[in-house]
């Protein structure tokens, strides 16, 4: 038997590894001498750091409150739509931490998120359908009957309500209306009947009176879809606060068109679709510094899911209220809480919510607009379906319809 003694380190690898030792010791002496700019050259130099160092290193590196500037061309926009005429967006480093990609794998992720807030707003979730055809449904006569009280005006638990097709629905078509429950009278209550869920117009709109004429299609639950196949009053009124399936979610990931697809049996496309998805305005040198992330999210308390939470991977997503730092209503699972965020509060724990806890810093502008806007999370408001948090123009953090469209400050995370 003889032994052989292999070098522990090849000569190549070696002197790849002193090289980086190099280069890695050469930026942390320029952070020593304040001339951290060299790091800021490109997003794919940014990038190759961050990927080649750990939590630690990196935020010695890239030390939270400074702001990478990115262009951002609104398609959609003429006068902005091109590189000359494109938004300089201002990213803040809010956040270092370990990060888990789609394989797996954690790696080291700087976390961005836009100092300002969009352009213009995109809905959460439209109104939900409150009932899907998948076999179609001929014209006639139609009832449902509310399976709960919501509001003061009218709509009861017990009470039906009556509408008549003049045409026929074709199979995979839906039928919504009871849009704004329980905040409009029950006289300006319609029902559309859609020959697809992405169909830009409704093939008729009918009004709907108190009765039971026609063939029962079922009760609507007040907050969870029932086992009759209809939806829940909720959802219908003002869309669904589910992060997963939401409509802003698609348009944050996709780009071009087409960017929205149904998620569930109930889901009516955004008002927005017309609109290029949010990745079309970058450039690829930005895009390709990004990737997708484990992004874990509560679910509500209502619908009956089999979890408390879900994860879903995302280059682009709504901060939760756990990351802005605010108090979650579940805590520890959406996500640390930003140290920017805790700095620029002014605090050494969590805010609260509602109009007792107002900040200046929660007043946040617009890239086009010099007003503060409503600013969407992506945290459900956990007793109900249909209300999501957000901070408000006034400061505070509260909740408020799905299907409302505010603007946003997305995250996203170089790993």
């Amino acid at each position: 038997m003889s032994i052989t003694n292999t070098p522990p380190v090849l000569d190549e690898t070696g002197a790849m590894i002193e090289e980086e030792i190099s280069r890695q010791n050469g930026y942390l002496a320029m952070i020593a001498e304040g001339a951290r700019q060299e790091a800021y050259e490109s997003m794919s130099k940014i990038a190759s750091i961050i990927r080649g160092n750990d939590v630690e290193r990196n935020q010695k590196m890239f030390p939270i409150g400074d702001q990478i500037i990115m262009p951002w061309k609104d398609m959609d926009d003429a006068n902005h739509n091109t590189d000359g005429t494109a938004y300089q967006i201002a990213w803040d480093i809010v956040h270092h931490e370990l990060v888990t990609l789609q394989d797996g794998e954690q790696v080291p992720g700087m976390f961005l998120q836009m100092h300002l807030c969009s352009v213009y707003g995109v809905q959460f979730s439209h109104q939900e359908a409150f009932m899907n055809c998948p076999e179609g449904l001929a014209a006639g006569t139609y009832y449902v009957t509310f399976g709960g009280t919501w509001g003061s005006k009218g709509a009861n638990s017990g009470t039906t309500w009556q509408f008549t097709l003049t045409q026929a629905v074709p199979a995979g078509g839906r039928l919504s209306g009871f849009e704004s429950l329980p905040d409009v009278a029950t006289s300006a209550f319609k029902v559309k009947s859609w020959v697809t869920p992405d169909a830009a117009n409704p093939i008729e709109t009918v009004d709907v009176t108190s009765g039971d004429s026609g063939t029962n299609l079922g009760t609507m639950a007040l907050n969870n879809p029932g086992s009759d196949g209809l939806n829940c009053m909720q959802r219908v009124g003002y869309g669904s606060n589910r992060w997963k399936t939401s409509a802003l979610r698609q348009y944050l990931n996709k780009s071009g068109d087409n960017w929205w697809a149904s998620q569930t049996d109930f889901d009516i496309r955004p008002d927005q679709y017309a609109k290029k998805g949010f990745l079309t305005g970058f450039d690829e040198d930005f895009l390709a510094a990004i990737k997708p992330i484990k992004v874990t999210t509560a679910l509500n308390t209502v619908e009956g899911y089999d979890n408390a939470t879900e994860d879903t991977y995302d280059t682009f997503f709504l901060p939760s209220l756990e990351q802005m730092n605010v108090n979650p209503q579940l805590a520890n699972v959406e996500g640390d809480y930003f140290e920017y965020w805790r700095k620029r509060l002014g605090l050494n724990t969590f805010a609260g919510t509602g109009s007792s806890n107002v900040y200046d810093a929660f007043k946040i502008p617009a890239i086009n607009a010099n007003s503060a806007q409503g600013v969407r999370l992506r945290s459900a408001n956990r007793g109900n379906a249909y209300l999501t948090w957000l901070v408000g123009s006034s400061g505070y953090v509260s909740s408020f319809y799905a299907s409302y469209a505010f603007r946003f400050a997305p995250v996203c995370v170089i790993c």
